[in-house]
């Protein structure tokens, strides 16, 4: 019978931990691509002006883009479960609530795709429409696309509170750099920010993803940057963070 050294007993929470963050780090980057990819197909043909004529005609490419995006759901809900064990050791509350704010993220990501694609059934009845039924159907669609953006507006602050919690997490527990955690805590505040002042009509006519232009790409490029991070470095132990400075 072989006895394994307590060194060995000392790496296996080490070893849990890279492979931790190594998942971690992919779910970003899955998120993050699929939805770039995903979003650059459909969102324009969905916002076309002539929308309603030209959705169904193109309707296999809204549907690919829209289930390219979807996987992006069980993605971001499977990150704070996967941190959970780590980030309790350090505050419950706050990782259960991590928990919770990604769940609710994911159920307001799948409504509102749920809503892009309804727009298909809209054009298709638009297109088989005579000219009186035409009003009715592009009264549908207009509610069918202010509705997504409400929803997408209440997404944004939802994903922004749990992102405000995951950053803090992160910066009080040190398991990665403090700048590359403040850095992340500080994009989310900017991007919550320019979703509050587009709910005050601040931008005017200007749509919603079009205004979040200029507040998303910090915490994009933000996560992107962690997730590489992650992959090449993992999680730091309680080693490097009692030798790091402050």
């Amino acid at each position: 019978m072989t006895v394994e050294s307590p060194k060995g007993l000392e790496h296996r929470p080490m070893i849990a931990n890279r492979r931790t963050a190594i998942a971690v780090a992919v779910l970003f980057l899955i998120a993050l691509v699929f939805d770039i990819v995903a979003t650059s197909i459909y969102r324009p043909i969905l916002n076309a002006p002539d929308y309603l004529v030209t959705v169904y005609p193109q309707r296999t490419l809204v549907t690919i883009g829209i289930l390219l995006d979807f996987v992006c759901a069980p993605a971001m809900i499977m990150i704070p479960i996967l941190l959970l064990p780590l980030f309790r050791t350090f505050n419950m509350t706050l990782a259960y609530g991590y928990v919770v704010f990604r769940a609710f993220e994911g159920i307001l990501f799948t409504v509102i795709l749920a809503l892009s694609h309804s727009l298909i059934g809209i054009s298709r009845e638009y297109a088989g429409s005579g000219a009186s039924d035409s009003v009715h159907f592009s009264a549908v669609g207009s509610s069918i696309h202010a509705a997504i953006e409400s929803g997408t507006i209440l997404y944004i602050l939802v994903y922004g509170v749990g992102a405000l919690m995951f950053y803090y997490l992160l910066y009080k527990s040190r398991l990665i750099p403090r700048w590359l955690s403040g850095w992340g805590f500080l994009a989310v505040v900017l991007l919550m920010a320019g979703d509050i002042l587009y709910m005050f009509d601040v931008f005017g006519a200007v749509p919603l993803m079009q205004a979040m232009a200029y507040f998303a790409p910090p915490i994009g490029l933000q996560e992107a940057v962690m997730a590489v991070w992650l992959i090449a470095k993992g999680f730091d132990s309680a080693e490097t963070v009692a030798g790091r400075d402050i």
